[in-house]
């Protein structure tokens, strides 16, 4: 009977240790494969979270410095870091297919054009200051977005034309228009704001802009890219970085990383002691089995190799069967908002599976060694003598 017979013998004969030993590894491989499908959906934010977060650099002109022209655009999207950005210019205007509506009756009856390349963002719609009511924003040049009372008081609607050159997407609401006085400047009611995308030909006939907003591609080098924009733009702008949203989810996931980690640690060290403590408790038991095989010719490497054999089938069956709990139930869990600061949806790691597995079946060849030597390298009539004693 060679060493692998004998080990499921073994396993068959003792069914109470076996199974205690067999629950150990399923709860210590159920735990590790959890965290490291929660650090998995972890990293996994972290990807879209640098790529999401939007962290910003805003460039505004200072009081009496010349504006942002093209070519410093071009500059500016040159710099590495630099995702894209919006360019944002405003003019006070008359439109005379439009009749605004009336504020301070001295005051210039005029509109604020809002000139910019998303119009959703760095704007008031972005703060809820504003909310569409119809339609969308632009998506393509010479597109905007109108006030509802200003369109009620000229008869237009969404996809009505201007000028034969912009045409409404859409129309918004502040829900404080009337809370205007009427001393209010015309030109600066909410009523006659408009809010334009700007497309090649806009830009290319701005004399300039009053303020850039780069979004950056890795917010981890927010602050390099601040440093360059300070140094060239010093003395003609002010620099600013914004990136509330990234730094505020960014501790948040790097908490529940530590935590994670700190319970894989416990878990890893529980696990390998009670483990230990166990195999070389049985172990003892069965130092007269060792004795007795060893007085019949058989060699000790055998009775290793069988030993092994023993705690390698049971581990590698319950990680077979952790696996498959801790990978259907995971989703799961994700979906019911569990431990919600990790973030995304828990996914199996499978690179980590293997590195587990891998990493079990060395830590229990060198537990049951350990286990063992004591009695490996007695004589066997040492080991019946203390027996008989």
């Amino acid at each position: 009977m060679n060493c692998l017979q004998r080990a499921f013998c073994y396993i068959s004969r003792k069914r109470l240790k076996s199974l205690l030993l067999f629950m150990i590894f399923m709860v210590i491989n159920c735990m590790v494969l959890g965290i490291l499908g929660i650090q998995g959906a972890s990293e996994e934010v972290m990807k879209d979270l640098r790529s999401n977060a939007e962290s910003k650099v805003i460039l505004e002109i200072r009081q009496g410095a010349g504006q942002f022209t093209e070519d410093d655009v071009q500059d500016i999207l040159e710099t590495p870091n630099i995702n894209w950005i919006n360019r944002l210019w405003s003019e006070q205007t008359g439109i005379p297919e439009l009749i605004p509506v009336i504020g301070d009756e001295q005051a210039d009856q005029l509109f604020t054009v809002h000139l910019q390349n998303r119009v959703d963002k760095d704007s008031p719609f972005e703060e809820q200051i504003y909310r569409l009511v119809k339609g969308d924003f632009p998506s393509s040049g010479n597109e905007m977005v109108i006030n509802q009372i200003l369109a009620d008081q000229n008869g237009l609607q969404v996809g009505d034309v201007i000028q034969e050159t912009y045409r409404i997407t859409g129309i918004f609401l502040s829900g404080t228009e009337r809370q205007q006085t009427e001393k209010v400047a015309t030109v600066n009611r909410i009523e006659n704001q408009i809010y334009i995308m700007a497309d090649e030909n806009l830009s290319e006939s701005c004399k300039g802009y009053t303020k850039v907003i780069c979004y950056v591609t890795e917010p981890e080098k927010l602050d390099e890219l601040v440093e360059a924009f300070d140094e060239r733009y010093s003395e003609k702008a002010y620099v600013k970085a914004n990136d509330h949203t990234y730094q505020k989810m960014r501790i948040s996931i790097e908490q529940t990383g530590r935590i994670t980690m700190f319970v894989l640690v416990i878990t890893l060290i529980t696990g390998c002691s009670v483990t230990g403590l166990l195999l070389s408790m049985w172990m003892r038991g069965r130092k007269t089995e060792i004795a007795v095989y060893v007085s019949l010719g058989l060699e000790k490497s055998n009775l290793l190799m069988q030993a092994v054999a023993e705690g390698l089938v049971l581990y590698i069956i319950s990680f077979v069967i952790s696996g498959l709990l801790a990978y259907s139930l995971l989703p799961k869990l994700s979906s019911l908002g569990i431990l919600e600061g990790a973030g995304g949806s828990w996914m199996a790691d499978y690179t980590g599976s293997l590195l587990t597995l891998g990493c079990g079946v060395c830590v229990i060849i060198l537990l049951t060694v350990i286990a063992m030597f004591p009695y490996l390298k007695k004589h066997p009539k040492e080991i019946l003598s203390e027996m008989e004693g």
